[in-house]
């Protein structure tokens, strides 16, 4: 699965600058990650936080992924990976649903 930046047309991803976002890793077969795109990423892509730190999607097995400084590897899908300049600087695994992850999230994005 390719790379999917929410909101973004199709190839206009690789201009975005680099800065803060957020990762969503998936994989073929998991259960929640279809989930996670259905009930929470469409609220995501509207909030501030997603104006923050936009959304891109990620199969999991993704090899360009491994140039990303994560501090541990990646076991659970779907897992959030808040990242600044490639490097992480926040973890959400597993799908905690959207209330939750809006709440995590905004405990780890700078504060305007």
């Amino acid at each position: 699965m390719a790379a999917y930046r929410a909101g973004v047309p199709a190839g206009a991803a690789e201009s975005l600058p680099t800065g803060i976002e957020l990762i969503a890793f998936e994989a073929p077969g998991c259960r929640y990650c279809p989930v996670f795109r259905r009930d929470v990423a469409p609220s995501y892509a509207g909030s501030l936080a997603g104006k923050t730190a936009p959304l891109r999607f990620v199969d999991i097995n993704d090899r360009t992924m491994e140039s990303l400084k994560l501090a541990s590897p990646v076991t659970v899908v779907p897992t959030l990976v808040l990242v600044r300049d490639g490097v992480e600087i926040g973890r959400i695994a597993g799908h905690v649903g959207r209330e939750s992850m809006h709440h995590i999230l905004a405990t780890m994005l700078p504060r305007p």
